[in-house]
Parts: C-alpha cells; sequence; structure tokens
C-alpha cells in the first residue's frame, strides 16, 4: 500500500538512517529497504541519495514530495481520530513543538490534563529552538507548537499562554540580590554571561535600548550552562523568568525597565487531537 510507504519514507528521512527508521517501525532493515524501493520503483524516480557510512539525503524530487506525503498522511491520521472520536474513545498522536524553558515550566501540566481527559492520545515532544520550532510547525513536523511573538504569523492559528518577563539572574549572594527591583543601568560594568541562546537579540536589544555595556566575561550557548555559570557567582546575565524560576541556585530579580515576551500555543490546521489538547486545559483556539 502507497500509504504505508510514504509513512516508512518519512520515518527514513526523519532518522536520516535505514537502521533507526527500522527500529522506529519495529521493521527489518531489510523490509524497510524493500519499502523505499518499491515507492521509488513506483514513481520511477530516486527520492534517497545513498552515501557512505549509510548517510542518506532525499533528492530534489523528494523534497517537493515531502510536503505533499507529509499532509496525506496528517488527513489519514485526522480520519482515525475522527472516527475514534466518535466512538467516545479518542486516540491519535500528538507531536509539539516547544523551546526548553516552555517544556520543562509550561508543557508537563498540560499534558498531564490530556492524559487525564483522554488517556489513548499519545503525546511525543519535539524540543528545539524558537527557529527550529516554528520551521517544525509550518513544514508539519509537529502538530502544534509553542512559539515567541506569533502575531507575525498571520497564516497560522494562535492561541495565547503566558507572557514571559525578562529578569536578572544571578547568585543569591551577588551584592544585586538584596534588592528588589534592579534598574538595568546597575548592570553598567558588571561582570556578565552574555547568552548566545533564542533570546540573545532581546537581551542585546534591552541593554542598547538604555546605552548599558556589562563587563561580558563569555558568551554561552546553551541555558544550562549559563544558569550553571551564575549559580557558581561567576557572572549575572538576563534572561526569561520562565528559565531560572525553578533553579533554587538562581536568585532572580525583575527589571525596572519591564520587557516580557508574548508566547503562544501555535497550528496550522485543527484536529481532534489539537482540539483535545486546547479544551483539557481550558484554551480557547
Amino acid at each position: 500500500m502507497t500509504l504505508a510507504r510514504y509513512e516508512v519514507f518519512m520515518k527514513v528521512v526523519e532518522q536520516g538512517n535505514f537502521t533507526k527508521a527500522a527500529e522506529q517501525l519495529n521493521m527489518t532493515q531489510s523490509a524497510v529497504s524493500h519499502a523505499i524501493a518499491s515507492l521509488e520503483k513506483e514513481l520511477g524516480h530516486a527520492l534517497l541519495n545513498r552515501g557512505k557510512q549509510a548517510k542518506i539525503s532525499t533528492t530534489v524530487l523528494a523534497d517537493r514530495l515531502i510536503p505533499h506525503m507529509m499532509q496525506i498522511l496528517r488527513s489519514e491520521a485526522i480520519i482515525r481520530e475522527e472516527v475514534s472520536l466518535e466512538n467516545n474513545q479518542l486516540e491519535g498522536l500528538l507531536r509539539i513543538g516547544a523551546f526548553t524553558s516552555a517544556a520543562s515550566q509550561l508543557l508537563p501540566p498540560m499534558i498531564a490534563q490530556i492524559k487525564k481527559h483522554h488517556p489513548r492520545v499519545k503525546v511525543i515532544l519535539f524540543e528545539g529552538t524558537y527557529e527550529e520550532v516554528q520551521e517544525w510547525i509550518r513544514k508539519g513536523t509537529v502538530d502544534i507548537g509553542f512559539m515567541m511573538n506569533a502575531g507575525q504569523n498571520q497564516d497560522l492559528h494562535q492561541v495565547f499562554i503566558h507572557e514571559d518577563e525578562l529578569v536578572i539572574g544571578m547568585s543569591p549572594k551577588h551584592p544585586l540580590a538584596q534588592l528588589d527591583t534592579i534598574d538595568i543601568s546597575q548592570l553598567e560594568g558588571v561582570d556578565f554571561i552574555m547568552p548566545m541562546a533564542s533570546y540573545h537579540s532581546q537581551v542585546m536589544e534591552c541593554l542598547s535600548d538604555h546605552g548599558v555595556t556589562p563587563n561580558v566575561l563569555m558568551e554561552v550557548l546553551h541555558c544550562n550552562t549559563i544558569m550553571n555559570m551564575v549559580s557558581q557567582e561567576i557572572g549575572v546575565t538576563i534572561g526569561p523568568k520562565l528559565l531560572f524560576q525553578s533553579n533554587e541556585q538562581i536568585a532572580i530579580r525583575p527589571l525596572k525597565q519591564a520587557t516580557s515576551r508574548p508566547i503562544s500555543l501555535v497550528y496550522r490546521t485543527v484536529s481532534p487531537t489539537i482540539e483535545a489538547f486546547l479544551t483539557s486545559n481550558q484554551l480557547r483556539s
């Protein structure tokens, strides 16, 4: 059946490897290879370039076909979801994209709610950067995802979730931790850990708008590394409150010059599982 071959092909593309795809699909590697070969024969064109060390890449034709294959598979999944809903027991797969702080702070109780109301819905988390999540939503890799400043994407459905303010993160022993609120001018010349994560541009804008130049000791990409540096009293940093609030070794203080980032759940098309996810969490689409 071509539909099954599409599913196998998409799993190979997702995993980038025949062996890993076979493991995910609970198939033998030869069965996966046969399914891909049969699909290529049916279409009359190669879809994958086989390289050394089992590395694969998609052909130009495959890149054009993938969005259509994903849409077919998604439509077929929605049909199954609708039928299960009619049988009063929703079943299906919900793929959620989230950046680190949303995945750790906002998502867990939301998953708990849909599992409570719809125990047969399986949730898969795709965790990545802001840009990766946005790309996953647009390509259909995930069904729904957390996005920043979603107002720029008028072609997507949006549900506002949370207003996450930028705060100062520091060791509880740092002198600034004695203050209830910090004026950004007080960071002038202060030892600073510059985040190079997705919110880097917001931090830079916040500093430049007020003409503040902290003493940047290092630039750090990964959020966990930033928090470890800060907790060890190496320097202070600016970041989203969601990122720091679960770390007891970091003191967070609001900025007098308040700035925040709106977080929304975003999806392209509604489905029974998406509707169930929103309804379970008392959110309106």
